[in-house]
């Protein structure tokens, strides 16, 4: 959750010693890319995550399990993301109760999640250049995860994710017209996620 009244500090706290971590968006994208990267044996993903915020390579100072615990509690306290399919309440990308319009519609009626960080990229992309004049390319290790969730989910109706999301949302209502009906079937095929996406 984005706390306005104090700054966004990441620190890691290992015995006396204190390491900055970069909870940049585009490296919780990496990590969420990792942790679903069949090529790394589990054992050594918390330790390339912790590398990944951190810069520094912990294989020789914690053991698998201490690296397993580190890990979960930066994700729980740093990141927290909507799992892929859920029935609990819906959630935003930080883990808190939704209220926005893009928000309530991060998850369909049935639980489906409406939308992926990696296939809707190009979407999110261009958004964020329409709405906030915020190139992501230029903003990768810098603009922080949090602060990026707060704008991913503060985007006006009249953008292009928004407008998906819309597409994918859709059930027919009464008084929808057949023609208007069959527009939106083909618009949801087009915009359909793939079956099994990560994240």
């Amino acid at each position: 959750m984005l706390d306005l009244s104090r700054k966004l500090t990441d620190e890691l706290f290992l015995g006396d010693d204190v390491y900055p971590m970069n909870i940049a968006f585009n490296k919780v994208l990496k990590v969420m890319e990792l942790i679903n990267d069949d090529e790394f044996e589990d054992i050594y993903k918390p330790y390339l995550a912790i590398q990944i915020f951190t810069d520094v390579d912990f294989t020789e100072a914690l053991t698998p399990e201490q690296a397993t615990a580190i890990f979960k509690l930066i994700f729980e306290e740093h990141i927290r993301i909507i799992p892929a399919k859920d029935s609990s309440p819906v959630l935003d990308l930080a883990g808190n109760p939704i209220k926005s319009k893009i928000r309530s519609r991060s998850q369909s009626e049935d639980g489906e999640r409406l939308f992926s960080l990696k296939y809707d990229a190009e979407y999110i992309y261009s958004s964020f250049m329409q709405a906030y004049g915020l190139d992501l390319i230029d903003a990768q290790n810098t603009l922080h995860w949090k602060k990026f969730n707060a704008l991913l989910n503060g985007l006006p109706s009249d953008t292009k994710f928004a407008e998906v999301l819309k597409i994918r949302s859709y059930k027919p209502q009464k008084g929808d017209s057949k023609k208007y009906k069959e527009s939106m079937k083909q618009l949801k095929k087009e915009y359909a996620l793939p079956k099994d996406f990560d994240y």
